[in-house]
């Protein structure tokens, strides 16, 4: 499979992808992605796109377990192709592991919503009728809280899942 498909970043991307929720996604759905052919390497590597339904649990079934225990059989071969060969889990582990780690770890994404939110809040609040989806000022907070929460949620289903 390596020879043809860039196995690395398709693990890396499932890897993040998994961590942080995203449901609109490949496992779920069928579209979201391309198959870039890389000349400098002649593989087929994973492009997505279309992410804004991340972070979250979801609709249509949710976001997938860390495990794929939820995994629709036969439908995804790639996702059960490369967490059913021992080699490729391990690596997919790492990847767990880096994400929440080195780039979701609960209380540097906090901070980062905290600091984004002061950013924008004033011209959130300002946002005309019929333009926003907030109702007033307390739902922007709320859906701040919402993310930070998140962010400490994953980092408990991830500890439970590596154990």
């Amino acid at each position: 499979m390596e020879e043809v498909f860039n196995t690395d970043v398709f693990l890396k991307y499932l890897a993040v992808n998994t961590v942080i929720q995203n449901w609109d996604t490949y496992g779920r759905m069928t579209q979201n992605y391309y198959l870039y052919n890389n000349p400098d390497n002649g593989k087929l590597t994973w492009i997505p796109w279309d992410n804004n339904e991340a972070l979250q649990e979801g609709k249509m079934g949710g976001s997938l377990e860390l495990d794929f225990s939820d995994l629709q059989s036969g439908r995804w071969p790639l996702i059960e192709h490369l967490y059913e060969d021992e080699v490729y889990r391990v690596k997919y582990d790492e990847y767990v592991l880096e994400t929440i780690v080195e780039y979701f770890d609960a209380s540097t994404m906090q901070s980062t919503y905290e600091n984004y939110a002061s950013l924008i809040e004033e011209y959130v609040n300002d946002e005309i009728p019929g333009y926003t989806f907030l109702e007033n000022s307390s739902d922007f907070r709320s859906a701040i809280s919402q993310l930070k929460q998140h962010a400490e949620n994953r980092k408990v289903v991830v500890d439970n899942y590596l154990k």
